[in-house]
């Protein structure tokens, strides 16, 4: 008797005991689940993406060191070519996750085919203050409202601008927010005169018509309705730009990056040469600037100041200067949504974007900046980078039409630069042109039908 009560009381303890490790393992198992490191258990996760080599040398590498119990499975219908019917591929390979261009995101969520991430972004409280907040907004908005997807990487434009010339001519130097219409004005206040190998510029450009096309783009201008093929370049926002970019040509104060011969290109750029006041480029006109003080000889370095814009004139908080490639996001559907997850966390978290700096300094090779965003790059602070709101209206027009003929733009911009080159030469008046360039945009367009 004795003995059987001896022999309870060890097996009520040993499934205490039990009870109790396995309360632990179980906590343990959430714990390792919920972590940023890794799964606990192997996983599977399916990505629709264009090319597996292209993905796992960008993502699928890195991804998979930071994750590897996490099997990725890419799924490239489209070989080496653009995906163009995402919902398609989507029904077909049911993937975990994707990655679009802007065009597809405002698709898939206005037809409600992608999974809204805030509340996976309540749920780990993942931090997002220092993403990229007009990006954010501009996402929910392309999104009916709704944030469906994240872009780790934003390639913004800036107004950069030697301030050692403007102090030298008394000029103001810019502030964030200009339009295209301030900045031009402010370039006129520097000399026009001199031989054009030796003398200062008020901006640096690539001639009218490109300039037309950064207005256009800073505005959120389309040239052409992509479901009706209707021309709608003789707009009077259109005509604003062609009158600010052929004005601006003949009053002499563009440099029209020209190519100086037997010069590398950094001794050709009259920005980085300390020749020019102003340029809008990217972040990587920094990384030049670094090359130029490593590589040119004699290089005398200037103070280089760096302002937000050029903006939109109906709304000076907002551009079109920002250029989006892959929004990631989660079909609606998916069978491994955690797994998605743990990908789009890390990719625009402040782990990779400390990784992706840290490599592109020691490269030198800057490259698009992260929507996780950074201070500064090699001693420039970057906060201009991030301070205006990126309108994607006109880049996701500009894919539909892409879409309907890949060489589209190309004629498009071939007769603005016939057109325009007429009216700077003083051949023909701006309100002709305007004219021939709409009637030649919609004679290329019906042909489309």
């Amino acid at each position: 008797m004795k003995q059987n009560f001896l022999q309870k009381a060890m097996l009520v303890s040993l499934s205490v005991m039990l009870i109790g490790i396995s309360a632990g393992l179980s906590t343990g198992k959430q714990a390792s689940a919920n972590s940023d490191n890794e799964a606990d258990t192997k996983r599977t996760l399916k990505v629709l993406y264009w090319n597996e080599d292209d993905f796992n040398m960008t993502y699928g590498n890195l991804f998979s060191q930071k994750y590897p119990n996490t099997n990725i499975e890419v799924v490239a219908p489209a070989g080496m070519e653009a995906i163009k019917d995402y919902n398609g591929a989507i029904q077909k390979y049911s993937p975990d996750l994707v990655m679009l261009p802007p065009y597809h995101y405002k698709q898939l969520s206005t037809d409600k085919k992608l999974v809204d991430l805030e509340p996976l972004i309540k749920r780990d409280k993942y931090d997002t203050t220092t993403l990229y907040p007009g990006l954010l907004d501009e996402l929910k908005k392309q999104g009916g409202g709704k944030l469906y997807g994240l872009s780790p990487k934003a390639d913004s434009y800036a107004l950069l601008y030697n301030a050692d010339l403007f102090k030298k001519y008394n000029v103001k130097v810019p502030k964030d927010g200009m339009t295209w219409k301030e900045i031009l004005n402010l370039a006129q206040k520097f000399p026009t005169k001199g031989d054009k190998n030796s003398r200062i510029w008020g901006l640096s450009s690539f001639g009218s018509s490109n300039l037309v096309m950064d207005i256009a783009r800073t505005e959120g201008l389309t040239y052409m309705d992509p479901n009706s093929l209707k021309a709608s370049a003789n707009t009077a926002a259109w005509k604003n730009a062609y009158h600010l970019a052929s004005e601006a040509t003949k009053s002499g104060v563009l440099d029209e990056r020209i190519s100086l011969s037997g010069k590398s290109y950094l001794e050709s750029s009259s920005f980085i040469m300390g020749r020019s006041a102003m340029i809008v480029a990217s972040i990587s006109q920094l990384q030049s600037l670094e090359a130029a003080k490593r590589g040119v000889k004699n290089y005398k370095p200037f103070t280089l100041g760096i302002a937000a814009g050029p903006a939109a004139s109906k709304d000076q908080e907002s551009t079109g200067n920002v250029f989006i490639n892959e929004i990631f996001a989660i079909p609606v559907g998916a069978d491994h949504v955690d797994a998605a997850w743990d990908f789009i966390k890390y990719f625009n978290g402040e782990d990779y974007a400390a990784e992706y700096y840290k490599s592109k300094s020691s490269n030198n090779s800057i490259g698009a900046p992260l929507s996780r965003m950074t201070k500064e790059y090699s001693g420039y602070k970057l906060d201009a980078f991030y301070k205006l709101r990126p309108n994607l209206d006109s880049s996701i027009t500009s894919y539909a039409l892409m879409n309907k003929s890949p060489n589209f733009e190309l004629k498009f911009r071939s007769i603005l630069l016939k057109e325009l080159t007429q009216v700077v030469n003083g051949k023909k008046s701006l309100a002709k042109a305007t004219a021939a360039i709409q009637s030649g945009t919609q004679a290329a367009a019906d042909k489309l039908k």
